[in-house]
């Protein structure tokens, strides 16, 4: 009860004791006076002036709280307005239930028409992924036959060549039998030879043409099998696509009929809570430990972001989960000691430990829960060492200000690609990977535009380079190659 209320029952309850109190008065010395009124006996008088007086002290204690509050105001004169607007609140609340049920039967069949399509997807998927290893078992098998074709097309050519240069030597020795005469037996041998060896290539050409025919016959089956697989791989591609589309559209509605359902999303799915690095060099139950609190500060986070858990975290481990069991069959304390020993028994000297949010979560979810999550183990293993050159790039120093200062700019989105092809994590708040100092930038700058030559500008590590760190790397901005700087 407010001060406000207070008062007022305290001024009703005096004002109604003075009214009470001053007709009693007013009765008593009319009794008294054995006044009359309008020609009535004296005490019929008094009990007029004590009906008068009582049928007053409602109305004045009614207008006083009338006058002292602008609820009693509305509740003499408007009681009928708010009945009213009671009853169109009532409507409209109804409709918004039917509407919302309706929406959360509409985000149902959406979910379920998205589940079926990506099973769909799936399976057309595997479909075509069959098909493509038939495809390329086929192609494959084209490759080694067009080879086998080349290399019995080169036999036959080097046998044809052969032959021609026997057939050469045989017409030779023909003409030589003839001009030097029947007696040389030599030469007649000679031609005899040759002759066979004729025969010989010839049936070797032969044998060869009859292989490459096959072998052109058995490319021609290939190819026309190919055909069809190619052009139902062509439609199951073009399908895939359909469905693939089909279901990003199914997405986006039931992601919003869950936007309308359950209000704004507090996390995305893949989204990164939390990340630590733990060194392996504790024991199990210290890297437990640094786990648990982990997982303490993730539920601050999330409790911090909306998530209104009574009792317990606002976060629950479920994955990773160790091998042989399935999801959901683990307690998250097992999961703890399974990352644990993990960490433990790495080769790496640091790990890094990065929370991620398995689901989507909403505002207003019809019953909190904590925010599914799992933990990532990724090995903080060394990437540069201090002083290796990350980044090299030549500058022209003849060029404008503004076109080297540019050039030099764009160091910073080189050194951001490299970083992510090195698989280096960024920084968990800010994205940043690199740090690099603004005074080097300029320090290059000048030094660029003094030489007015083409140079060497190089961003070095100025510290150990992790995969993951506590706050971005430092980095160094040196012209020149090395044995210069």
């Amino acid at each position: 009860m407010s001060a406000y209320t207070i008062i007022a029952l305290i001024i009703l309850v005096a004002t109604g004791g003075l009214i009470a109190w001053l007709g009693d008065i007013i009765g008593y010395r009319l009794g008294k006076r054995r006044s009359s009124l309008f020609g009535l006996r004296p005490r019929t008088t008094a009990r007029l002036v004590g009906i008068a007086v009582g049928a007053t002290l409602p109305l004045i204690g009614l207008a006083v709280a009338a006058l002292s509050s602008s609820y009693v105001q509305v509740a003499l004169f408007d009681i009928q307005h708010l009945r009213d607007q009671e009853v169109r609140l009532t409507d409209q609340v109804r409709k918004l239930n039917v509407q919302t049920n309706q929406a959360q039967a509409d985000a149902e069949i959406a979910r379920a028409d998205a589940e079926e399509a990506h099973q769909k997807a799936n399976d057309l998927k595997q479909q075509t992924e069959g098909l493509q290893e038939q495809a390329d078992r086929l192609n494959g098998r084209i490759t080694s036959l067009q080879a086998e074709r080349d290399d019995l097309v080169a036999q036959a050519e080097r046998i044809g060549d052969n032959l021609e240069q026997a057939k050469s030597q045989l017409e030779w020795s023909n003409d030589e039998l003839l001009r030097t005469g029947a007696e040389n037996q030599a030469l007649q041998d000679q031609r005899e030879s040759l002759r066979e060896e004729v025969d010989t290539l010839e049936g070797q050409l032969s044998s060869t043409q009859g292989q490459l025919v096959v072998v052109n016959r058995e490319l021609d089956d290939i190819v026309r099998q190919l055909e069809p697989v190619r052009e139902e791989l062509e439609l199951k591609l073009d399908r895939l696509a359909g469905l693939q589309s089909e279901l990003e559209d199914l997405e986006t509605i039931l992601k919003g009929w869950q936007q309308a359902v359950y209000g704004p999303k507090l996390f995305e799915a893949g989204q990164e809570l939390l990340r630590n690095v733990i060194r392996s060099d504790q024991t199990v139950e210290q890297i437990e430990s640094s786990l648990r609190e982990n997982l303490i500060l993730a539920s601050k986070m999330a409790r911090a972001r909306g998530i209104e858990i009574e009792e317990g975290r606002a976060i629950r481990v479920l994955a990773p989960i160790p091998e042989g069991k399935r999801f959901g069959e683990v307690r998250e304390d097992r999961i703890i000691v399974a990352v644990a020993r993990k960490i433990k028994g790495g080769e790496e000297d640091s790990y890094i430990v990065s929370m991620k949010v398995l689901a989507t979560v909403f505002a207003a979810q019809p019953e909190p829960e904590p925010v599914p999550v799992i933990l990532v183990v990724i090995p903080n293993s060394r990437v540069y060492e201090r002083g290796e050159t990350i980044v090299r790039l030549q500058i022209d120093g003849g060029l404008s200000r503004d076109q080297v200062f540019a050039q030099i700019w764009s160091i910073l989105s080189r050194l951001r690609h490299e970083a992510q092809q090195q698989g280096i994590l960024p920084h968990p708040e800010t994205g940043q990977y690199g740090d690099v100092p603004a005074e080097q930038l300029l320090a290059a700058l000048d030094q660029l535009l003094s030489a007015g030559e083409l140079q060497i500008v190089r961003a070095i590590a100025a510290e150990d380079v992790y995969r993951a760190g506590l706050s971005p790397f430092l980095v160094a901005i040196q012209v020149g190659e090395e044995s210069e700087s």
